[in-house]
């Protein structure tokens, strides 16, 4: 994982994005092995503004990729092709995490900025995959 001034390109990131876009449109719980599951205290879409926001205590999951979050807020706005995940983020797919006090993916650039509580760090894990072996 490469960072730079706390933007990482992560594959956390794609998944999260198409779990919610994924999650905005699907016809019927289950019936998607791709739907994501949003649970929340409040949820809002507007189709006007194209703004999908839930708020408290925000668990996100989408099994297909073994990818959940949580967070206290979720925000996507689909005209600017962006997702904005604040409050005691953590994002978690299998055995990699990331935590930040605000994460922003941007869809069409393909990246994650994550922004700590003020004067913390971000922290994440990345496991790397097991190399090939050798023929």
């Amino acid at each position: 994982m490469k960072l730079e001034r706390n933007r990482c390109r992560n594959p956390l990131g794609g998944l999260l994005a198409v779990g919610l876009l994924l999650g905005a449109g699907i016809p019927a719980w289950g019936q998607n092995p791709r739907a994501i599951s949003i649970n929340a205290d409040s949820q809002e879409a507007n189709a006007n503004t194209g703004v999908f926001t839930a708020t408290g205590n925000v668990t996100l999951n989408f099994p297909a990729e073994r990818l959940s979050a949580r967070a206290q807020r979720a925000v996507y706005y689909s005209q600017e092709q962006r997702i904005e995940l604040e409050g005691q983020v953590t994002i978690s797919q299998g055995d990699n995490q990331l935590q930040a006090e605000k994460v922003i993916y941007r869809i069409d650039q393909g990246t994650i900025q994550a922004v700590p509580v003020a004067g913390r760090q971000v922290e994440s894990i990345y496991v790397l995959p097991e190399p090939a072996p050798s023929p």
